[in-house]
């Protein structure tokens, strides 16, 4: 799945941080396509825990300072992704790369971007403009 433009929010750090999103799961498409090699994954983990615990707080922030009625959505699906890939980065330190680990992290996060990002954070995003209009007429 491609970036496009459309997909911004409105906040600049976290749209550049939903962009590097996309850019692992191409990331995990093309290494799939090229031969899948353990660090590839070790490293796609790693990126995958810095958005987690980077991301997640920063984006959390801003509904918070702007009173997001959709806070609690949010924070379950942050609680559910933080779960999700722990159980997988766990699965993968305990029995290395196999085709579980690569299609759990490869649906995970399709179905992330997919409802998450486009739709709840995009939900927030036209929330957010209109709480900046009226906050900064």
């Amino acid at each position: 799945m491609q970036w496009k433009d459309e997909f911004k929010i409105g906040i600049p750090v976290i749209d550049a941080q939903h962009k590097q999103l996309f850019l692992c799961e191409s990331d995990l498409s093309e290494a799939l396509a090229k031969g899948l090699r353990p660090s590839a994954i070790d490293n796609l983990l790693t990126q995958l825990g810095f958005y987690v615990t980077r991301h997640f707080a920063m984006e959390e922030q801003y509904m918070k300072t702007s009173s997001y009625p959709g806070l609690h959505e949010q924070l379950e699906a942050h609680h559910y992704f933080t779960n999700r890939f722990a159980e997988i980065q766990k699965e993968f330190t305990q029995n290395g790369l196999n085709p579980n680990v690569v299609h759990a992290i490869q649906d995970e996060l399709r179905l992330w971007i997919k409802t998450h990002v486009l739709g709840l954070d995009l939900t927030f995003g036209a929330y957010y403009k209109e709480h900046e209009k009226k906050a900064n007429p």
